[in-house]
């Protein structure tokens, strides 16, 4: 069977695109066609469509469309006319739109116009598709909701990490001396509530064997950090670490925060990346309850889970691993053995096989 896997994205090889092309080709029996764009700007739009034109003359049997897919979606759906297309839809651009309260930036005033202008055709677009991805139940069900498509044309599929770059350490790194809390993200989105993580840090300042580290973020997360130092609070801020030791930073600190702590819609229907992450890592992590995490995660046992949105929760679960690093040993083991069972590459292989076998 010949399957197109089509990513249109400003970062074509974005951790969920990658860990579907490499989930599809571990299954028997296919040949995987990968289109992606090169350029990042404009010009990826006509470059990928391009590409799913030509490809049509070596007769594929569908077609897999992934995060950001929104885009182009009408357009490849009128390309392969009749071909089964498995759309991974990620977010939902409605909700997204109206629930979530970004800065007022050009692109997103622009985003949600579109966003709202097309309601009613995506709806269309979406009951078109042969099969729709979502990351999580909860995601699915909003999803289905809000475009009125039945929920069994979703199939709820974990974004996972790169398997191969996050493993659980073989030797422990040295400790720096103070109780490392990490915290990474590439941007400030309301979702993640990085406020609170930083009031967290701020109610922490008299405790001076706990420093918090920030990355990434850019220049937003890099002021609120300057501002929670002026308040007191032990926070080093990086704006960026290389991809390959992200993951020995979570080796070598005491907790990792995975959140989300947003305490908006969308944060009740996400597991962030960072968190399969730090998982797969098989490092300690706080996670924000939700409709999302609370399928899998279980306080004490194989996380930290704290309500959003509530710094003084955070503090708790901090200073708890801080005094208590043999449990939170056997918490971080049990959070390596979810990901294996529900989150790995193999797992998420053996959820796509019935339904690439039903193609």
């Amino acid at each position: 069977m010949k399957i197109v896997v089509i990513t249109c994205y400003f970062e074509p090889d974005y951790v969920r695109a990658r860990v579907l092309r490499s989930a599809l080709k571990s299954l028997p029996g296919i040949k995987l066609i990968i289109i992606k764009n090169k350029h990042r700007g404009l010009l990826r739009y006509p470059e990928v469509l391009w590409k799913v034109w030509r490809v049509r003359t070596q007769k594929p049997d569908a077609y897999v469309l992934t995060f950001r897919g929104q885009e182009v979606l009408p357009f490849i759906q009128w390309m392969i006319r009749k071909k089964p297309l498995i759309f991974d839809e990620l977010i939902v651009p409605i909700a997204y739109a109206t629930n979530e309260h970004h800065a007022k930036s050009l692109t997103k005033r622009v985003y949600y116009f579109m966003a709202r202008r097309s309601e009613s055709m995506y709806r269309r677009w979406l009951s078109k598709c042969y099969a729709i991805l979502a990351d999580t139940a909860a995601h699915a069900e909003l999803s289905a909701r809000t475009s009125h498509v039945n929920l069994s044309k979703y199939t709820v599929l974990p974004v996972g990490t790169d398997d191969t770059a996050f493993r659980p350490a073989t030797i422990k790194p040295a400790s720096t001396g103070s109780f490392q809390v990490f915290y990474y993200s590439t941007g400030m989105q309301p979702l993640h509530g990085v406020q609170h993580v930083l009031a967290a840090a701020e109610q922490l300042k008299n405790n001076a064997d706990i420093e918090f580290l920030l990355v990434g973020g850019k220049k937003l997360l890099r002021d609120a950090t300057a501002a929670a130092g002026a308040n007191g609070a032990h926070v080093r801020y990086e704006p960026w670490i290389p991809f390959e030791q992200l993951v020995n930073t979570m080796h070598s600190s005491g907790i990792c925060l995975g959140g989300p702590f947003g305490d908006t819609a969308q944060a009740h229907h996400v597991i962030t990346t960072k968190t399969y992450q730090i998982l797969a890592a098989g490092a300690p992590v706080v996670v924000g309850a939700s409709e999302a995490t609370n399928e899998y995660f279980i306080d004490k046992e194989n996380a930290l889970v704290v309500p959003q949105a509530n710094p003084e929760a955070l503090v708790r679960a901090i200073t708890w691993a801080q005094k208590h690093p043999a449990e939170l040993a056997v918490i971080a083991q049990n959070g390596r053995k979810l990901y294996e069972k529900q989150f790995s590459e193999a797992a998420i292989a053996r959820i796509l096989e019935p339904l690439v076998s039903s193609l």
